[in-house]
């Protein structure tokens, strides 16, 4: 009897232990996410572990069935599952497309660790603090004051630190909000200084510094959202007059938007069916016109879980038009793969997020998750970030951490 009293304790001590490393697991995460994609590979694979070793089963299940956004990501993910029945090559390309899309998992799981406010609070300081970081280096680099190589992916022309020029717009658009939305929080005027000086300095980063066309796109996009929100109608006009001036001294001002901008318009003005692209936006142009052939001929269940890719080199084999793996829109990549009830089980997820936002308990949570959704839906029109590493993992982990608050009245209020 002893022995077994002796067991049990046993257990509950690493169940124990195991929910307190978690918790410190997924705040680590929102650090390492904007630096180093192997040390999110560590931190995810020891995040599961923990989890699984911290027991409590019945709670865990109780919150993620109650979470309609953890529902929606786990109905998406199913479906890329099932996709794998009728995909041409299941076990190669289709298990490679369906590990993309595992960082949707961290939603049904961090909804049952980010409990704490003060584990909620902790982990946005965490992503603040690397995007703090990288903004802080891509500044240095781009005067000189810090040496390209290692593990500096750019230069002082276009100053990208830890990730591409796409992936590093993105976060700092998004780091832009992050920043404003603790300087509104701050008590103290020196942190509200602070954070605002790193706001301004990050959409600095993103229209004057480095080269990422989706990240001006979401930066305006932010930007009405954060003002529309401070001042209702007074601040969507005073969105509208703020994202054209800054654009119009971007473009006059800055050399790195005037050439983005104009390479862009150039590139679709000149772009021609079957002719070989010319620059980045036509090959969109080109990826996106034989993808939508793609759902044309296949628009119930599109091709299959990791089906793209050959469906796609079919489609181009015997012109002068290359194949790819990734049509850069996520919307239209789900589609092609699962038809349009993937395309609706994506759309629900972000309707989803956006619905419940409105339920969380302040405004700072539901202002930077109602941007976190159209970070991610705008990006996804130029990019399928659903299966970038970065992208895909700043918005299961951002979805599991902010939505974790859902008070549990008022979902089991919107059920009954």
């Amino acid at each position: 009897m002893s022995e077994s009293l002796a067991a049990v304790s046993s257990l509950n001590g690493v169940s124990a232990r195991a929910g307190v490393a978690v918790r410190y697991l997924a705040i680590a995460i929102g650090f390492t996410l904007p630096i180093s994609t192997a040390l999110d590979n560590v931190l995810l694979a020891l995040l599961l572990v923990c989890w699984l070793a911290s027991g409590h089963w019945r709670a865990k299940y109780a919150t993620i069935r109650g979470n309609p956004v953890a529902l929606a990501a786990l109905a998406y993910l199913a479906l890329m599952a099932l996709g794998l029945l009728w995909s041409p090559d299941p076990l190669h390309d289709g298990l490679t497309y369906l590990r993309k899309y595992n960082d949707l998992l961290l939603i049904p799981i961090l909804v049952t660790v980010f409990i704490d406010p003060q584990d909620q609070r902790r982990g946005l300081l965490a992503l603040a603090a690397a995007i703090a970081v990288t903004l802080l280096a891509s500044l240095a680099l781009s005067i000189g004051a810090l040496p390209g190589g290692g593990i500096i992916t750019g230069e002082p022309a276009n100053p990208t630190v830890f990730k591409k020029h796409i992936t590093q717009n993105i976060l700092m658009a998004y780091g832009c909000l992050l920043f404003a939305e603790l300087a509104r929080a701050s008590v103290s005027s020196q942190l509200r200084l602070v954070w605002s000086a790193l706001a301004a300095l990050a959409a600095f980063n993103v229209l004057f510094l480095v080269q990422g066309r989706t990240g001006y796109l979401v930066l305006a996009v932010l930007a009405v959202l954060y003002l529309s929100t401070r001042l209702r109608w007074r601040g969507l006009l005073a969105a509208v007059v703020l994202v054209v001036a800054g654009f119009v001294s971007a473009y006059e001002l800055s050399p790195a938007f005037h050439q983005r901008v104009s390479t862009g318009m150039g590139e679709m003005s000149q772009f021609r069916s079957g002719e070989a692209p010319q620059g980045g936006v036509s090959e969109r142009l080109e990826f996106y016109r034989n993808t939508l052939g793609l759902i044309r001929d296949h628009p119930f269940l599109g091709v299959g879980t990791g089906g793209f890719v050959h469906a796609y080199a079919d489609r181009v084999q015997g012109t002068s038009m290359q194949p790819t793996r990734n049509p850069h829109n996520q919307y239209f990549l789900t589609t092609a793969e699962v038809g349009v009830v993937g395309l609706a089980l994506l759309l629900l997820l972000f309707a989803q997020e956006w619905r419940c936002s409105a339920w969380l308990p302040d405004e700072r949570s539901r202002t930077l998750a109602r941007g976190l959704v159209l970070t991610i839906m705008v990006g996804s029109l130029f990019n399928s970030l659903l299966i970038d590493h970065v992208e895909s993992l700043l918005f299961a982990w951002l979805s599991g951490l902010l939505f974790a608050a859902l008070p549990p009245t008022r979902v089991a209020s919107q059920k009954a």
